[in-house]
C-alpha cells in the first residue's frame, strides 16, 4: 500500500545570482571610469590599452573553459552502478544523481509500503515498472525501514515478479534499475507489521 506520492520541482538558478552580477559590473566599470579621468590623456590611452589586453586574454580563457566542458557532466555517485539491477542495503544512501548519460529526470514519488510478515513481497502499489521497453526509463529509488526493523529487498520482474538480481537485508538501503524491473519487501514475522518508507525517481531517454 503506498500512501502519499508527490512530485519534485526542478530548482534552478538562485534569484539574486544575476542582480549580483550586474551589480558587480557596474562597479568595475564605475571604477574604471574614475581611474581613466583621474590619470589625464597619455595615462588613460596607456591604461585602457592595458584593460583591452586584459579583457582579451580573460575572454579567451572563459571561451576555452567553456568550450572544453560543454560536454562534460557530473558524476553520479558510483554507488547507483550503472543504473542497471543495482540492490545495495546500509544507512548512508547516496544522494540523488544529477546527471546520467542518455537520459534526463522525468518525475519522482514517495510514500509508505506496508510489509506483512510471510513470503509473500510488497510492492509500490501502481510502480510505473513495464514489461516491455526496458531501455525506455530508468528508475533510482531509496528505502528505509520505520522502527529499525531489518527487512529483505530485492528486484522483481514486471508482471510476474520474478527476482531479477541477489536480495539485500537492512533497515535502509537503494535501488538502480532499468525499465522492467521493481523495488519488493518481505518480512519473516508473521506477528509484525513493518512500514517501509520508500522515494523513487523515473528517467527517460534524451530525445
Amino acid at each position: 500500500m503506498v500512501i502519499g506520492a508527490r512530485k519534485t520541482a526542478r530548482s534552478g538558478h538562485p534569484r539574486w545570482l544575476l542582480p549580483s552580477v550586474a551589480l558587480v559590473g557596474v562597479l568595475v566599470a564605475a571604477s574604471l571610469a574614475a581611474l581613466l579621468v583621474g590619470a589625464g590623456l597619455d595615462g588613460a590611452d596607456r591604461i585602457s590599452s592595458v584593460i583591452a589586453m586584459l579583457m582579451a586574454v580573460v575572454g579567451g580563457a572563459v571561451s576555452l573553459v567553456l568550450w572544453l566542458g560543454r560536454g562534460r557532466q557530473p558524476d553520479a555517485d558510483v554507488r547507483w552502478g550503472d543504473a542497471d539491477l543495482v540492490a545495495r542495503s546500509g544507512p548512508d544512501r547516496p544522494d540523488w544523481p544529477s546527471t546520467w548519460p542518455g537520459y534526463r529526470f522525468d518525475r519522482s514519488g514517495d510514500g509508505i509500503i506496508r510489509v506483512f510478515g510471510g513470503p509473500d513481497s510488497a510492492l509500490i502499489d501502481g510502480f510505473p515498472a513495464t514489461m516491455n521497453g526496458c531501455a525506455h526509463q530508468r528508475f533510482f529509488i531509496r528505502w528505509r525501514a520505520l522502527g529499525g526493523h531489518q527487512v529483505t529487498a530485492m528486484l522483481v520482474s514486471m508482471p510476474d515478479l520474478i527476482p531479477m538480481a541477489d536480495p539485500v537485508s537492512g533497515t535502509s538501503g537503494w535501488f538502480a534499475s532499468h525499465g522492467c524491473a521493481q523495488p519488493s519487501w518481505s518480512w519473516p514475522d508473521s506477528e509484525i507489521l513493518v512500514d517501509v518508507q520508500v522515494s523513487w525517481q523515473v528517467w527517460v531517454p534524451v530525445a
